[in-house]
């Protein structure tokens, strides 16, 4: 399924692809809800029945010439959940359907 390669902060919070990061590294994006973020959004195979995995993988520019963090996340979640829902709203068919 293609996904969007940009995502909002707040889409970002909402899939809690923050939570594993100190927040030393995100504390000047994290306010900023209307930033957005290039994200490279992969499904992978999963091995338990109705459940998915997701890999997204971002980087967040540090600043004052710190560098940038390289996040690798993989995210395991039930077919049926909410987090599968917000995946869906993710997915690029449906915006081009709706065109």
């Amino acid at each position: 399924m293609p996904y969007t390669n940009r995502l909002m902060v707040s889409q970002m919070k909402e899939l809690d692809l923050f939570d594993d990061i100190e927040y030393k590294y995100i504390k000047e994006i994290i306010n900023n809800d209307d930033d957005d973020i290039e994200v490279e959004i992969e499904d992978l195979d999963c091995d338990r029945i109705a459940w998915c995995k997701t890999r997204f993988k971002f980087e967040i520019d540090l600043g004052r010439g710190s560098g940038v963090l390289k996040v690798d996340l993989k995210k395991e979640y039930n077919s049926s959940s909410p987090y599968a829902l917000m995946m869906c709203k993710l997915d690029t068919d449906d915006e081009e359907e709706e065109d």
